[in-house]
C-alpha cells in the first residue's frame, strides 16, 4: 500500500513561511535604506549608542590602569632569568605572566609569615 500524506492547508502555509529558496523579488520593489545623517555627520544607527566611554582619552585609560597597579623589580642571576624565559616560552607567556603565577601559587600554598624563608629553623625544629 502507498502511503499517503495529508496536506492540510494551515501546513503549507507554514511550510512556505519556512521555505530556504531564494525569493525573487522584483527590481521595483527593492528599496535602498541610507542611514540618517546628522549635523556631525553619518552615525549609520541612531537606536543604539553604545557604551559611554569610560575614559575621555587614552591616556587617561594607561593612567588608571597603572594608578590600579604596583610594580616590582626583579633581580636574579642570569641562568635563573634564562630560565625563566624558557618556561614562559614553553607556556606561551610572558615572563611577567609566570612570575604573577607562580607568586600566586606561593602566597595561596605556603604560610610564609609562620614558616619564614627556605624553611626556616627555631631551636632546631622546621617551622
Amino acid at each position: 500500500m502507498p502511503a499517503f500524506q495529508l496536506q492540510l492547508p494551515e501546513l503549507a502555509a507554514s511550510d512556505a513561511a519556512n521555505d530556504c529558496s531564494p525569493a525573487v523579488v522584483p527590481l521595483a520593489a527593492v528599496v535602498v535604506a541610507h542611514p540618517v545623517m546628522d549635523g556631525e555627520g553619518c552615525t549609520g544607527n541612531e537606536k543604539r549608542k553604545g557604551r559611554p566611554a569610560v575614559h575621555a582619552t587614552g591616556a587617561a585609560r594607561k593612567a588608571a590602569y597603572r594608578a590600579a597597579k604596583a610594580r616590582v623589580d626583579y633581580t636574579d642571576a642570569p641562568y635563573i632569568i634564562d630560565k625563566l624565559r624558557e618556561t614562559a616560552a614553553q607556556l606561551d607567556c610572558s615572563v611577567n605572566e609566570l612570575l604573577q603565577s607562580m607568586v600566586r601559587f606561593a602566597e595561596t600554598n605556603r604560610n610564609w609569615k609562620q614558616v619564614g624563608l627556605y624553611g626556616k629553623r627555631s631551636g632546631g625544629v622546621l617551622q
